[in-house]
């Protein structure tokens, strides 16, 4: 080692061992990686091509692409009921670049709720962002059921018991509760039939006498006079179908089964990642044309904040936890009456 060589190396030694320095230069290197996102968002989907959650998260691409300078894909993790795209994610790197799109079924179910019990804890594992849109059950029953009101078919299916069936596209899924919360609130005892095929041919073959389906799907049905329908599940009427009373109003108050879609990040993502997620997704769900889908899905706007989103799935959650001493399926009591901040509401 020459002479220039080791002035050189001792000067290096010397500045390294100035207390602060090196740490005060990382900032800098960090801060010239550049701005999030500087490469492409995997926006996780955990239901099949074509189901509203995935034409929502579709819909919200272009407009965060365009708002974001980013380069944001879909990709389908379907299964399990949701669970196991929802866990892939929780797994993911924390770092913004996978996301989820879910519905409620796979954050709010666990613990053992509907014998589900995935191997993620929503929010420990995950970082609420924000509650996109909501989605209120149509009560629609086999045109060969002769009830043509709530209080008509509660009355009919308690004065035959085991006999009513009630279709669904699967286990824990907003259909699913609705009909274990009637059966608990009007003390019935329908029969869970989840066919995750296609339920709604279950009801208009009439080997199930009703299902509370997805207003999106329920009320091209309706119309076609394939199914009777009696009453929506959210606890206000839908914009979608006025005529319709809620459950709640036809003799079983506090009745509320909602479907929703929120998105959520890996938890340990950057606060600053975080809110600049929630404030794009503000953003992208108030453009015309996201606007306009949404409400042609008969749906409302949800809890456009991380803190609301978080607030609702804690409730959520400790509302269709197991309740001791409760019968049927899905375990559960009758709730209190619904609480706000399961209602729509904008930012």
């Amino acid at each position: 080692m020459n002479r220039r060589t080791h002035l050189m190396l001792a000067g290096a030694l010397a500045l390294a061992a100035v207390p602060g320095l090196a740490t005060a230069q990382a900032p800098a290197q960090t801060s010239a990686q550049g701005a999030y996102p500087s490469k492409p968002i995997r926006l996780v989907v955990p239901f099949p091509a074509g189901t509203a959650a995935d034409v929502l998260a579709r819909l919200l691409v272009p407009a965060l692409n365009d708002s974001m300078a980013a380069n944001v894909v879909v990709e389908n993790v379907p299964g399990a009921g949701g669970t196991i795209g929802v866990d892939r994610v929780a797994k993911s790197a924390p770092d913004g670049y996978t996301l989820l799109l879910s519905g409620d079924a796979a954050l709010v179910l666990t613990g053992g709720s509907f014998g589900l019990n995935p191997p993620y804890v929503t929010l420990r594992d995950l970082a609420p962002i924000a509650q996109l849109f909501i989605t209120p059950n149509v009560l629609v029953v086999s045109n060969d059921v002769p009830a043509r009101s709530v209080a008509e078919l509660v009355a009919l299916v308690r004065s035959q018991p085991g006999k009513f069936s009630y279709s669904s596209a699967g286990i824990g899924l907003s259909q699913h509760r609705a009909g274990e919360l009637m059966n608990s609130m009007a003390g019935l005892d329908m029969v869970h039939v989840p066919n995750p095929g296609n339920p709604w041919t279950d009801v208009i073959a009439g080997r199930a006498q009703l299902m509370f389906g997805n207003i999106a799907a329920a009320l091209p049905l309706v119309k076609d006079g394939k199914v009777r329908a009696l009453a929506v599940t959210s606890t206000t009427r839908a914009a979608a179908a006025p005529e319709l009373p809620t459950v709640s109003e036809s003799g079983l108050p506090g009745f509320e089964a909602l479907g929703w879609f929120g998105v959520l990040a890996p938890a340990g993502t950057p606060p600053t990642v975080l809110q600049r997620l929630e404030a794009e997704l503000q953003k992208a769900m108030a453009t015309p044309a996201i606007k306009e889908r949404v409400a042609a899905l008969g749906a409302m706007p949800g809890v456009q904040t991380a803190a609301g989103l978080r607030q609702v799935i804690e409730i959520e959650t400790r509302r269709w936890a197991p309740k001791p001493g409760a019968a049927g399926a899905g375990a559960v009591a009758a709730p209190s009456p619904a609480p706000a901040t399961t209602t729509a509401q904008k930012p």
